[in-house]
């Protein structure tokens, strides 16, 4: 009897155990289902901004195309023109020195009907060599515009990387890297400055740093900003929470945009996150090394496209 009720009390417990491990176990999966949706969401709210990004870009390299094209085709038929008119101005003169020896009034008539029809000719092509260098001057205008916008944007761009820069001179070269390229910012810091590893807390010593960062972008208002997480090429072997590099990546990234919108002054909607895996490295090599490149963030500081467009537009 004794052993009987001794079997029941164990199998009890372990029953109630299993249970235990079975409701952690599913509750796991719902947090890992749950941050799996969150993810994909943070991806598309990236890969919209890029797109939007490259629309504009694919946009402005388009116009500009079309621009020294209709400019080259315009000077093309101006030459063309000028060309046609030199041969109409010496018709005219044939024609007016043989109106000066002309013999007899039916003669003198033809000639003259034949000097006025040229002379229409020449004032029609005079008109329309008229428009089509209205048309140079208005499209080298514009691209003047274009590039000066461009030109403007660049040096701003150029000025806020040398700003950063200063302002993090006590990080850059120590896990930090702030360079210009494509038109934007880069402020690359390593998972060693940002991170514990497998984790996606941010340091007091990263804290420290993306407050500076908050207060340029809180003061640079026109300024487009995206998170983007990388990861090395090794499987995650982290706890249950977390899926795969793509969900650590992700979640680097997420607590960096929260780090910064620390400072209220920065509207949240300036800012998009996204983790990329492991698959845009900035060293191909499979060593430790090349491994430690790879596992960083990246706050990517794009500039306002708003007046590179109302030129485009011509507004």
């Amino acid at each position: 009897m004794k052993k009987d009720i001794l079997f029941l009390a164990v199998a009890a417990v372990l029953l109630n155990a299993s249970c235990v491990s079975q409701k952690k176990y599913a509750a796991a999966v719902s947090k890992a289902d749950s941050l799996a949706i969150v993810n994909a969401d943070c991806q598309k709210v990236a890969n919209s901004s890029q797109e939007n990004l490259n629309s504009i870009n694919a946009s402005l390299k388009h116009k500009l195309a079309e621009m020294a094209k209709d400019t080259a085709s315009q000077s093309l038929r101006m030459h063309q023109i000028q060309l046609a008119n030199e041969q109409l101005r010496k018709d005219n003169a044939d024609l007016y020195s043989k109106l000066q020896g002309a013999s007899n009034d039916s003669e003198v008539k033809a000639l003259l009907g034949d000097l006025q029809k040229i002379q229409d000719k020449l004032q029609a092509r005079e008109d329309t060599l008229q428009k089509a260098e209205q048309l140079v001057r208005e499209k080298e205008k514009k691209v003047g515009e274009l590039n000066a916008v461009i030109e403007k944007q660049n040096q701003s761009m150029q000025l806020l990387r040398q700003r950063v820069a200063d302002a993090l001179k006590g990080y850059v070269g120590k896990g930090m890297a702030v360079e210009y390229k494509n038109g934007k910012v880069y402020v690359s810091m390593d998972e060693s400055l940002l991170f514990t590893s497998g984790h996606w807390d941010v340091t007091p010593k990263a804290d420290s740093a993306l407050t500076k960062v908050a207060a340029f972008l809180a003061d640079n208002k026109d300024i487009q900003v995206v998170i983007e997480g990388h990861t090395d090429d090794l499987a995650y072997r982290g706890n249950g929470y977390i899926l795969d590099n793509w969900d650590l990546s992700t979640k680097r990234a997420t607590a960096i945009v929260r780090s910064l919108l620390k400072n209220n002054k920065i509207n949240p909607a300036r800012i998009s996150a996204s983790g990329r895996a492991e698959f845009v490295p900035v060293d191909d090599s499979k060593t430790a090394a090349a491994r430690q490149k790879n596992r960083r963030t990246e706050i990517i500081l794009s500039p306002n496209m708003d007046e590179l467009m109302d030129v485009i537009n011509g507004k």
